[in-house]
């Protein structure tokens, strides 16, 4: 699904191992209700040369939320360990979340 109204965002560098850096960045939309009882929060991390758009269910908009911040922590983390580098947030290495 994607993102129709951006609440959070993060600008930020993602660094190869080579020294070559991307522009990167994370968003996260507003939590939307789907059904009686599921709510759906959409996220994008993305780099210029690569987008991950995903997005957590919850049985109410904080749930969703709070499921996409613990989820995007996780796919930072996978993301630095499979595309061989690290993201850098404020000159610093990590994404800050």
């Amino acid at each position: 699904m994607e993102i129709e109204q951006v609440i959070a965002e993060r600008i930020m560098f993602f660094v190869r191992s080579t020294g070559e850096r991307e522009a990167a960045s994370l968003r996260v939309g507003l939590p939307v209700k789907i059904e009686d009882e599921t709510w759906y929060c959409p996220y994008e991390l993305r780099t210029d040369s690569r987008v991950k758009a995903f997005g957590m269910h919850g049985v109410d908009a904080l749930q969703a939320l709070d499921l996409t911040m613990k989820t995007l922590r996780v796919e930072v983390d996978y993301w630095e360990r499979h595309q061989d580098g690290k993201f850098h947030f404020l000159d610093e290495e990590g994404a800050g979340i």
